[in-house]
């Protein structure tokens, strides 16, 4: 009697074949809205100076090549713990920038960046500025003028507190 039953049912209310079609329903929903994520999200920008030359990637190393020939270097004493920042720069320049751009850049998460304004304090050389937030885990600073004539770039590790770090052109 009940196998009757079972076969007078229409197909859409077969128990069997919801159990089947519902893992192949969700495949399709789950699938269809990731490749919706992907196509509408933006990846992450890479900072630096990359571009693409066909099925590679190239480094522009115009401003690398300047800060060598202007013999620029630069010492960035870093204070995490209070968030200060003081930095001596030195090379043959005609006259010193009236602040620099220091950007610290976290590897992978766009969101963990800081854009810092270190601004001149006296004719010696010498700039200063304070962090937005405390870092933590590797980061890759980039120190530039405001004319972007010239930049000097580095990958630092921690620990950062009380830490001078040497930021020289790469050769």
């Amino acid at each position: 009697m009940t196998d009757d039953i079972q076969a007078a049912k229409p197909w859409y209310k077969q128990p069997w074949l919801w159990f089947i079609l519902t893992p192949l329903i969700a495949v399709f929903i789950y699938g269809f809205t990731f490749l919706y994520l992907s196509i509408v999200t933006m990846d992450g920008v890479v900072k630096d100076d990359y571009y693409r030359n066909v099925r590679s990637y190239e480094v522009n190393s115009e401003k690398n090549l300047a800060a060598i020939e202007k013999n620029i270097s630069a010492t960035l004493n870093l204070d995490d713990v209070t968030g200060d920042l003081m930095l001596k720069l030195s090379g043959n320049l005609t006259e010193l920038p009236p602040y620099l751009t220091l950007g610290i850049v976290h590897p992978t998460h766009q969101k963990y960046d800081q854009s810092i304004t270190l601004k001149s304090v006296g004719s010696q050389g010498l700039f200063s500025g304070s962090l937005s937030s405390p870092i933590s885990g590797k980061r890759y600073l980039y120190l530039t003028p405001p004319t972007e004539t010239w930049s000097l770039r580095i990958e630092v590790h921690p620990p950062y507190e009380q830490r001078l770090i040497e930021l020289t052109p790469s050769k």
